[in-house]
């Protein structure tokens, strides 16, 4: 600074003007702060009689002195005379807000919740706060409600953190964020009445947010990619950290998108719903068995079983290549399956929901010679009243047969006079629900088995 500026300006103008030096770059540093911060978005508020810059930022801002750095954003020459309805951007980072929670609705497996350095036990209803990381292990589901009556559920093998859980005072909107380390989340998101709402899922190579819709987002192991896949209403998808500028796309329902580690965003159409064979076919078996009609177009399939319709309470899921699906016992009673087709680039398709009963009902037997005759033996699981049937047939299988004895509750039968001969036998099982309410029984028959007799 000259000799001779410092004369023409007297001292107190000097410390004035380094103030605003001081202030114009510390706003500048922090729009440019902002501008690289995911959490720079910004809101609308138009103004209302009787409101400044001043009583906003003591009612809604997180600290006062942040009417400074609005009035530079809106190029505000006097903070005291605002003409009503004129609409000013203030960043969310800026805003006060209240902590929302949301409530564990339904789990099963081993699911892990920590918050505030310690580990929470899970029990249903309980809340759970912004900060929480939430861990589901092989074969373990979560389902969370958020207070907006939203649903994010978490499959097996999925690692989340809850980055955002807020209700913004100034817009009496909602802003919830979920961070997804790896693994899979779904989200239910109920349709938003405010500008303002916002719900985003934020992943290590993208972010999305939608205003209500339910949609998939999937971080895969191996190669990083994430997949954002569409089933009702519209989602955007960004690569990145944040949805600014141009680099975004809008994904409709039946549609997805890739992210890449590299920045890469791609497009694509989802497969559509795969077809079960024979969906009204009661689960018996100790193993539950599931066929699709085969389509040259999916690589493979995944299934999710659930206690409800809304598919809040997940009780198992697999994935498997082919058309036929496994999965291990569960207990007995009405569940809904919903079934979608793996394609071979990497997206899960649409899915179809089926609703299925389950009663165990297992059936085997055997036939040996003893010193008595022939004895006829079966064995099988099932829970309530179980009545067996026991048919031979002499000659051949389409033969009527000679012994058809129903209604049996002991486990075996001996015979003493079968004459010599090729005979063939099966055993049946009339299986009785243990729930009273279930009215409805099932039959069942092992295949035939070959027996000759020759004393």
């Amino acid at each position: 600074m000259s000799e001779d500026f410092r004369n023409f300006v007297p001292s107190w103008g000097l410390r004035l003007l380094a103030f605003f030096l001081i202030v114009t770059l510390a706003i500048g540093a922090t729009e440019a702060s902002a501008r690289k911060n995911p959490d720079a978005e910004q809101i609308t508020y138009v103004f209302k009689r009787g409101d400044t810059l001043f009583n906003l930022a003591e009612k809604y801002l997180r600290k006062r002195s942040d009417y400074v750095l609005v009035q530079r954003i809106n190029r505000i020459a006097n903070p005291r005379e605002i003409a009503v309805g004129k609409a000013i951007r203030i960043p969310f980072y800026l805003l006060k807000y209240r902590a929302s929670e949301a409530s564990l609705s339904a789990f099963r497996g081993d699911v892990a919740i920590a918050a505030a350095g310690r580990n929470l036990t899970p029990a249903q209803g309980m809340d759970i706060g912004e900060g929480s990381r939430i861990t589901t292990a092989a074969r373990s589901f979560l389902t969370l409600q958020l207070e907006d009556g939203s649903r994010v559920s978490l499959p097996s093998n999925s690692q989340v953190k809850i980055t955002r859980l807020r209700h913004i005072l100034l817009t009496d909107s909602v802003d919830y964020e979920i961070a997804v380390d790896n693994g899979r989340l779904r989200s239910k998101v109920a349709p938003f009445d405010k500008e303002a709402d916002r719900y985003r899922v934020r992943t290590p190579v993208a972010v999305s947010a939608v205003r209500g819709t339910d949609y998939r987002t999937r971080v895969d192991e191996g190669s990083g990619t994430v997949f954002s896949e569409t089933v009702e209403g519209e989602v955007i998808v960004a690569a990145g950290e944040s949805l600014a500028g141009n680099s975004y796309i809008s994904i409709p329902a039946g549609t997805g998108a890739a992210a890449a580690v590299t920045g890469a965003l791609d497009k694509a159409e989802l497969l559509s719903p795969p077809e079960l064979l024979d969906p009204g076919k009661v689960q018996s078996e100790a193993v539950l068995q599931f066929s699709i009609v085969p389509r040259s177009v999916a690589l493979g399939h995944r299934i999710i079983i659930a206690s409800d319709a809304g598919f809040v309470d997940l009780v198992a899921e697999a994935q498997m290549q082919g058309s036929e699906l496994e999965l291990p016992t569960i207990p007995n009673g009405r569940y809904f399956a919903k079934v979608t087709a793996l394609g071979a680039d990497g997206f899960e398709g649409m899915p179809a929901t089926y609703s299925f009963k389950r009663q165990l009902s297992t059936l085997a037997g055997s036939a040996d010679a003893g010193d008595f005759g022939y004895r006829f033996k079966w064995f099988g699981e099932g829970e309530g009243e179980r009545f067996y049937r026991l048919q031979i047939l002499k000659g051949s299988k389409t033969a009527t047969p000679i012994l058809d004895e129903t209604g049996l509750s002991l486990d075996n039968v001996t015979l003493s006079d079968l004459p010599d001969g090729e005979y063939y036998w099966r055993i049946g099982v009339i299986q009785f629900s243990s729930d009273p309410d279930d009215q409805e029984a099932i039959e069942k028959w092992t295949d035939f088995e070959k027996l000759i007799v020759a004393n």
